[in-house]
């Protein structure tokens, strides 16, 4: 039989008809998500890549790259899944923000799956398979940290885990594999998929108080009548003592042994909570959480009161430092106790489980903070006490006498301190705990005004420490709480918790309070920034500690290796830090033997403004003076007050630079300007070098680096009148020869307006035939043609003016 024939004219006509429905149809999800990433150029490109994707809003809350209730996002731009170790530091950084969806307070659940993706791969697994290690029972992993920086602990766990293996990378280049992950995350997300099997929240006593938020937002209408809604809240919580009738819209709530309340709640709204939270079993949580929630009635400002009120999170987080020194649980040891001298609101014992407050001592100086303590802190001793005035005579009884005589305290020999307490502090089978942030106020001298006041500091304690002969360190309240701890713990097992600023451990003006009242052996603690404190400034952070001190011990603090760990805003562990304590004299500050003050010269308050009047006029400089190097204190705060003139600088913490030291305070200027300045080293001081001497290339590279800083201010200056006379200032730090300028053509004319007498100054002499590093040849060689330009200039103006 003849095959028929095809109009070839009708078949051309077909393939462009097929060619055009193909053209027409959309691509699929998978090469619009292909076309996306290859577009990308960094991670948030690829983000929003897989968001369009699957028509997801982008919810980066409590930092996650993308949450939704079915899948939690972790993504990145460029990182080789298919290497083992990349894939296990990326799930160990999504298990940190899944660990917090568990135990935190964030209302989100914990979705029931995961997907790690980059530009190019993707894995895509279950939560529920690594709860093992995410709720990490016997807290084998550093959770402080930030979970871009996973403990290594954690990420070699997750590489040897049994599920690990199986964990399929898809390679997103690869058509069907495409094709297939986007299939699989599509079923994750369609309406079928129920969140009842996902892992459960905790509720416990650290984060019950967010929980009851979220709580009462959506039930508090319906429960309002009758009890108060956290009365409510308790019986929910509580495994038993509430219960669902759906298709009536009724919660049965046991609020009293057998008393039960009847609630129309929404049963929509309710299975929806408790598909988020786990319920209560463990009574002792439920006890706990109830002798704390009548604290989420106290005004939350009350608890703010004060310019330097501790932060709650990180009072959290120093009760966790003390449970790893001194025993999880310690208030279960009958033998020891905790005391806050300066309770002030409780914040330092807010977290705190009620089974420890009976265990606990709060002392605070003003009747209202007792008041509210004792409402706050049911179970704890709470009385009001003056820490630096009341009972002192009877503390340090053995010292009736004073340099001038006897000393006048009031014949006191009557105790304010409760009998209890007394009576456990001559148990000597007893172990303490000072949990303290004392108050910072200074009696400041010299006219200083603000907060710190003349009399803040005239307490009986300060007396005390007259007699010992420990200077201006017993103006400040925070040293006269030291010293009395000192003498009320001797002999005695003890912990000091102290939150503080750092510069009793190693500023100057504290070495005496270091060499006689505190040397104790450092245990641990952390450091965060001032910027956490109510009320203080955001730009002149500075390091606030907690550190942890055992009294036991005598040591000095020169000898010891003290490290803190350190805390963003977030409370997350972004490293670690050590702090120098050393004596004085290796302070940079005592590096170089200041010249004695020979002649007087014109002081200025600027570059080129003489200081006249005022309370601190200091005009005196040293035999062959060059000029003044102002430096300030000796820590990295006083950065900015490191520069270099011409003239006695007219303020404390300077001194005449001469030819003898010229190199040492070229050093000194140098090191002290360069370090950047960040809140955490802000109270570091600067120390003497380890070598001496200094290798002469990097004294070269401090002169040159000096000279062309914005901090020298060094200038030259005719007929300055002060005092009476007539002064001519010149500038020793100029760097060029006059043999140069006159090379450049310069006329003698010109430089005698820039070096009036015609004389090579110290620096330009002393630059001949150092040797000079790669680097500062180039900035000399720089400097030199600026120089060269200015004098063109100053040529050509002054041949255009006449």
């Amino acid at each position: 039989m003849a095959s028929a024939k095809v109009d070839p004219s009708l078949l051309q006509r077909a393939k462009r008809s097929a060619k055009r429905r193909a053209l027409s149809r959309p691509p699929s999800k998978s090469a619009q998500l292909l076309e996306r990433l290859a577009k990308a150029g960094r991670e948030e490109d690829v983000k929003a890549a897989w968001a369009k994707c699957f028509d997801l809003e982008i919810n980066t809350s409590d930092d996650h790259d993308l949450y939704t209730e079915q899948v939690l996002f972790e993504f990145k731009f460029q990182r080789n899944f298919d290497q083992p170790a990349q894939r296990a530091a990326v799930l160990a950084q999504l298990l940190y923000y899944v660990r917090r969806l568990k135990l935190g307070g964030s209302t989100k659940g914990i979705p029931l799956g995961f997907c790690l993706a980059d530009r190019t791969t993707a894995v895509l697994g279950d939560i529920a398979d690594w709860r093992d290690l995410y709720t990490d029972a016997h807290e084998r992993y550093d959770w402080d940290l930030r979970p871009s920086s996973p403990d290594l602990l954690l990420v070699a766990a997750v590489q040897a885990h049994a599920r690990f293996d199986s964990l399929h990378v898809y390679h997103l280049d690869q058509a069907e594999e495409a094709a297939f992950l986007i299939d699989r995350l599509a079923q994750r997300f369609t309406p079928q998929v129920r969140l009842d099997f996902a892992d459960k929240k905790l509720i416990t006593e650290d984060n019950f108080e967010d929980v009851y938020a979220y709580w009462n937002a959506v039930f508090g209408e319906s429960v309002k009548n009758g009890y108060k809604s956290s009365r409510y809240f308790v019986a929910d919580i509580h495994e038993g003592r509430s219960r669902l009738i759906a298709d009536e819209g009724k919660v049965f709530f046991q609020v009293g042994s057998e008393e039960v309340r009847i609630k129309r709640i929404l049963a929509q709204d309710y299975e929806h909570f408790w598909s988020l939270y786990e319920k209560l079993r463990d009574p002792a949580v439920v006890r706990g959480i109830v002798a704390k929630i009548d604290r989420l009635t106290e005004n939350v400002d009350r608890r703010k009161q004060g310019e330097f009120f501790t932060p709650l999170p990180f009072a959290r987080k120093a009760v966790e430092y003390i449970e790893r020194e001194v025993g999880r649980h310690w208030w279960r040891d009958d033998r020891t106790r905790l005391w806050d001298m300066a309770a002030g609101t409780g914040n330092l014992q807010y977290h705190l489980p009620a089974e420890a407050l009976p265990s606990c001592y709060l002392s605070t100086l003003y009747p209202e903070d007792v008041e509210h303590c004792g409402r706050l802190l049911p179970g704890a001793t709470v009385f009001q006490y003056d820490y630096l005035n009341d009972d002192v005579g009877n503390v340090f009884d053995d010292e009736a006498d004073g340099p001038q005589g006897p000393l006048d305290f009031g014949g006191e020999r009557t105790w304010k301190l409760p009998q209890r307490l007394r009576d456990e502090l001559s148990n000597p089978a007893l172990r303490w705990i000072m949990l303290i942030n004392p108050p910072f106020a200074t009696a400041q001298q010299g006219g200083a005004s603000g907060a710190n006041k003349a009399d803040v500091s005239m307490t009986r304690v300060r007396e005390r420490m007259h007699v010992r002969d420990l200077g201006e360190t017993s103006r400040e309240l925070f040293a006269q709480f030291l010293f009395r701890i000192r003498r009320e713990f001797a002999g005695r097992t003890a912990w000091l918790g102290l939150f503080s600023k750092l510069k009793y451990v190693n500023a100057t003006n504290d070495q005496r309070l270091r060499d006689a009242v505190f040397r104790y052996g450092y245990r641990r603690g952390f450091i965060f920034s001032s910027v956490n404190f109510d009320g203080t400034s955001r730009t002149s952070q500075f390091p606030v500690g907690f550190l942890l001190w055992d009294l036991t011990h005598d040591q000095v603090l020169e000898s010891q290796s003290i490290e803190v760990d350190v805390f963003d805003t977030k409370v997350q562990k972004t490293g670690s830090k050590r702090l120098i304590s050393a004596h004085r004299d290796g302070f940079l500050s005592r590096w170089i033997a200041r010249p004695d003050g020979v002649a007087r010269f014109p002081p200025f308050s600027s570059a080129i403004t003489i200081k006249e009047a005022g309370p601190d006029i200091r005009d005196r400089i040293g035999h062959d003076f060059l000029g003044s190097l102002m430096c300030a204190g000796n820590d990295v705060q006083h950065q900015n007050m490191t520069a270099l003139f011409s003239d006695p600088y007219a303020s404390a913490g300077g001194h005449s630079i001469t030819p003898t030291v010229f190199v040492r305070s070229m050093v000194v200027h140098a090191v002290r300007r360069l370090p950047k300045a960040e809140w955490h080293n802000d109270r570091d001081q600067y120390m003497k070098p380890v070598v001496d001497p200094l290798p002469e290339a990097f004294e070269n590279d401090c002169v040159v680096w000096s000279l062309y800083s914005n901090s020298n201010n060094t200038v030259a200056m005719r007929d300055v009148a002060y005092a009476g006379q007539t002064w001519q200032v010149p500038n020793q730090f100029f760097p060029v020869l006059l043999a140069t300028l006159r090379g450049w053509g310069v006329s003698d004319s010109e430089i005698a307006l820039q070096l009036p007498g015609a004389q090579d100054r110290f620096v330009a002499r002393w630059l001949v035939g150092r040797p000079l590093s790669a680097e500062a040849g180039a900035v000399l060689a720089a400097g030199l043609a600026v120089w060269r330009l200015y004098f063109a200039q100053l040529h050509q103006l002054r041949t255009a003016r006449f």
